[in-house]
């Protein structure tokens, strides 16, 4: 309750602060004047009020089931009006430098007037200032549509693998990955529906899901529970768990009794929704895949990522009893996990899938060109890498948490077609 408490207080005064710059800017500066405008003041002022006020109850109310989902669409628009207003004050920014050393000048220079009362004297430059407007314009336009549209661009991405020790009778196997689907940020069921129908047209040999089914609460899958239910595979569904699908995000103290058992009661519950909807969950388990005589080995860790997320994650546990020499595919949510452990082992995985990143929902993606702030976190952040023999496929994952929307990095539906080198 603390950590959010400080982040209320951090965000209110930020918002402060932001508007604050912001109206000393626009009351005289854009297209037309707002000095002498009482109106325009009191309405720039509510409406600023009334977007603080409802970041403070969605805050206070992250973790409630009977908040209204359409704040989730609300509070994107409200972010992306503050990222507008955040980058369309660096060109304000650039002219209070230029205008304070004119001023700093003016006290000095015997020539130039001296400005009594600051700044304020000096006007500022015309193409700074409608700079800030087309950036502010442009970047609350583009969060717009990425929220509107690009939240719910559904992609298929078909990847065809050859892998060393696949089995040749099973040529053209194909798996349908799925992740992140961070079932508490949608505000309706309608998108989930027509995901299921997307991948039960495929015809899948298996379904794969990598991770966070939600944010932070069992609850916020209910909903959805009897759509992903209808989910068809000809030889199984399977699952592992997120970084998000344990509740360590809710605040909760598990080191008094109390906590630790409100812990593994939101925890357990998350575990019925996997056996609800019809996934094999995998927690540092595997399976022997026996398909029309032919074998490989699923295996499926808990969450382990690098860094400050969690490690529940047991590879040494998950590969007890396998056959090295078999065909080894890993599910595990974090893809640091690969370089950080996998990738270098000596029990051999031929490929690792893996989600987690959502390619930070911002990006570009061209025929021959990838680029997200995301690899500045995570080497393997989108796609299919390789060393070697060995891979890791990386779903950008199906939902969306902290900004309702995606830009340029859309949600994917992983169809993998698997066949032989021999």
């Amino acid at each position: 309750m603390n950590k959010i408490l400080f982040n209320l207080v951090f965000f209110c005064l930020f918002f402060l602060f932001l508007d604050l710059y912001f109206w000393q800017a626009l009351k005289s500066n854009f297209l037309f004047n707002l000095k002498s405008n009482q109106a325009a003041k009191i309405i720039y002022w509510v409406i600023c009020l009334s977007t603080i006020s409802i970041v403070i109850y969605g805050m206070i109310n992250y973790q409630n089931p009977e908040a209204s989902k359409h704040l989730i669409v609300i509070r994107a628009f409200i972010f992306s009006l503050y990222m507008a207003k955040l980058f369309a004050c660096f060109p304000l920014l650039i002219d209070d430098l230029i205008r304070l050393f004119k001023w700093i000048v003016s006290l000095f220079s015997t020539s130039a007037p001296n400005l009594k009362n600051g700044t304020q004297g000096i006007s500022r430059l015309s193409f700074l200032k409608n700079m800030s407007f087309l950036i502010g314009t442009f970047v609350f336009s583009v969060m717009s549509w990425g929220i509107i549209y690009g939240r719910f661009n559904f992609k298929k991405h078909q990847i065809s693998l050859r892998l060393n020790k696949w089995p040749k009778g099973l040529d053209g196997f194909k798996i349908i990955q799925i992740s992140d689907l961070h079932l508490g940020s949608f505000d309706s069921t309608k998108p989930i529906e027509e995901v299921v129908d997307m991948i039960n047209n495929e015809n899948a040999d298996i379904i794969v899901f990598t991770g966070d089914m939600i944010n932070n609460s069992y609850w916020e899958a209910d909903e959805f529970i009897p759509y992903l239910s209808k989910l068809k595979a000809k030889h199984g569904k399977f699952s592992v768990l997120g970084n998000h699908d344990y509740g360590d995000y809710l605040g909760i103290d598990k080191n008094s009794e109390s906590g630790m058992s409100l812990w593994k009661s939101n925890f357990n519950k998350m575990l019925k929704i996997h056996d609800k909807i019809g996934f094999d969950l995998l927690l540092n388990e595997n399976r022997d895949m026996q398909i029309n005589g032919h074998q490989f080995n699923l295996i499926g860790v808990e969450n382990w990522g690098a860094g400050r997320f969690s490690k529940y994650g047991d590879f040494g546990k998950s590969i007890q009893g396998l056959d090295a020499n078999k065909c080894n595919i890993l599910l595990s949510h974090d893809p640091s996990h690969w370089g950080n452990e996998i990738i270098n082992h000596p029990f051999p995985i031929e490929l690792q899938l893996s989600g987690h990143t959502h390619g930070m929902q911002f990006g570009v993606e061209l025929k021959n060109f990838k680029w997200s702030p995301a690899q500045l976190r995570y080497p393997q952040w989108a796609g299919l890498y390789s060393n070697d023999e060995k891979h890791v496929y990386v779903n950008r994952g199906l939902g969306h948490i902290g900004y309702a929307g995606r830009i340029g990095i859309y949600p994917e539906i992983s169809v993998l077609n698997i066949y032989s080198k021999a």
